[in-house]
């Protein structure tokens, strides 16, 4: 095996003693990285070798001979567009020229090293989206990690979409017991989105340096590289090292924007009712899949557009968001017709329960809603989308709404979901280091994590013999 690795942000941590771990066994893959910054670059040449390690630079730049008629293969503005915020404040043409750079610069080093798979680490971003283009296209297996909420494990999806393996649909009867088990448990003590398993194990090395060596780096990094210094990047980097500052400043902003709501309690609730949980934005759940819907007024309009005359829609603030969300969102909510907002801090099970019908475009909520045994509507793709009836095209929303709104989801139909999706899954942390706790960087997980992907590896193989 080949294997390319996409290093995006802390991720490269995740992988370096991933890479480690294997070399401690038999038949070892060989190993490639495409880093997005180089701040695990010295690490990783030393690991690797410095062939085997390139970093992505941020500086436009003219193609080499020869590449002058390269064409992205995807749809590139709809990849450009999972970008974040360091992207949404600059020239249009400048985005373009970025975006063709970091595909050639993946591109380049895909073709070099050959890989048989390519392992992704999260995409939050347009290098993710390259890096996923560019290895399909020299015909390596995509294994992109994804979390299965509040089933609390990780699934290996063979795009950026969630779409779950083939293999996931075979076999899944052995999850049955299990699945009806957790449907049932779930309805009466419901499971958070972020069900994670406790961590146990030796702790390993973070990698991180101490702040006053980040510092000059990033100093160095900022001003030293074409286009390396970005507000954002300031931000961000307030954010994560003076926490104190953040906490603050987010309390500020909770108290400021909590009173921007209509009810604060589910006994106010409209008689009849659509229910949209708003979305973490920018965040990869979204950005990622569905770029289209990164303005969420563009799903409240179509909701609002295509629901009965006597229904309402129900929106409430995403918990996490209100931290970060601007509040002219909530205002301009507030202003608009048929919507109803509801405090942060109300019940999403509450509501959802007392709902016709839950719509998202990716979130959570309509798993949950599918759990409780009511019906759900995605407007964009995750790994459960399929079993609520498929994504669901803006011109069908009037005729999907209408046959739904008030319908139980059968309750066996829901079991057979949950065993399909526990049939992929495996018990392991995939997430960047630093999460409470720690559950990623102890040694039990990380082994765990390189035995599931072997097996995820054969499992997908076999698939590919068998006859569709």
């Amino acid at each position: 095996m080949r294997i390319l690795l996409h290093g995006f942000g802390s991720f490269p941590v995740v992988f370096w003693h991933l890479i480690r771990q294997a070399a401690a066994g038999k038949n070892a893959p060989e190993w490639a990285i495409i880093l997005t910054s180089d701040h695990y670059e010295a690490r990783f040449r030393e690991l690797l070798g410095a062939d085997r390690v390139t970093v992505l630079t941020q500086a436009g730049g003219r193609p080499n001979p020869g590449e002058e008629n390269w064409v992205y293969p995807g749809v590139f503005f709809r990849d450009l567009a999972a970008e974040k915020r360091n992207y949404l404040s600059i020239p249009a043409d400048v985005q373009h020229e970025r975006g063709m750079e970091i595909y050639r610069q993946t591109r380049r080093f895909v073709e070099a090293f050959q890989p048989t798979h390519a392992l992704v680490s999260q995409v939050e971003g347009f290098d993710g989206k390259a890096f996923i283009a560019a290895a399909r296209d020299f015909g390596a297996k995509v294994v992109v990690p994804t979390a299965t909420r509040n089933l609390g494990g990780e699934l290996f999806s063979g795009d950026d979409f969630e779409t779950l393996p083939a293999y996931a649909f075979r076999g899944s009867d052995r999850c049955m017991g299990e699945a009806e088990a957790f449907v049932k448990d779930f309805r009466t003590s419901p499971k958070s989105a972020r069900n994670v398993p406790p961590a146990h194990g030796e702790l390993l090395d973070s990698l991180i340096p101490p702040l006053s060596t980040r510092l000059p780096q990033a100093l160095r990094r900022w001003f030293m590289t074409p286009n390396g210094f970005q507000w954002d990047f300031v931000r961000a980097s307030v954010l994560n090292n003076l926490p104190g500052v953040r906490d603050r400043v987010w309390a500020m902003r909770v108290k400021k924007n909590e009173r921007l709501c209509h009810i604060t309690s589910p006994k106010k609730l409209p008689a009849k009712f659509i229910f949209y949980p708003l979305q973490y934005t920018p965040e990869s759940s979204i950005n990622t899949p569905a770029p289209y819907f990164l303005d969420q007024m563009r799903a409240i309009d179509a909701i609002r557009f295509a629901m009965p005359s006597d229904c309402m829609l129900v929106v409430k603030e995403h918990p996490s968001c209100i931290l970060v969300r601007p509040s002219g969102f909530l205002r301009q909510l507030l202003k608009t017709a048929g919507v109803v907002v509801a405090h942060f801090r109300m019940p999403a099970n509450e509501i959802a329960k007392r709902a016709g019908l839950t719509i998202s475009v990716t979130g959570t909520a309509t798993f949950e809603a599918m759990l409780q045994g009511k019906q759900a509507i995605c407007l964009g793709p995750n790994f459960f989308s399929s079993f609520l009836g498929g994504i669901c095209p803006l011109d069908e929303l009037p005729a999907r709404i209408a046959k739904l709104f008030g319908q139980e989801y059968p309750f066996g139909d829901a079991v057979r979901a949950v065993a399909t999706i526990l049939n992929a899954s495996y018990p392991l942390h995939f997430t960047c280091p630093g999460t409470p706790g720690e559950p990623v960087l102890r040694r039990e997980n990380i082994a765990a994590l390189y035995e599931a992907f072997l097996d995820h590896c054969r499992r997908d193989e076999a698939e590919d013999g068998r006859t569709p």
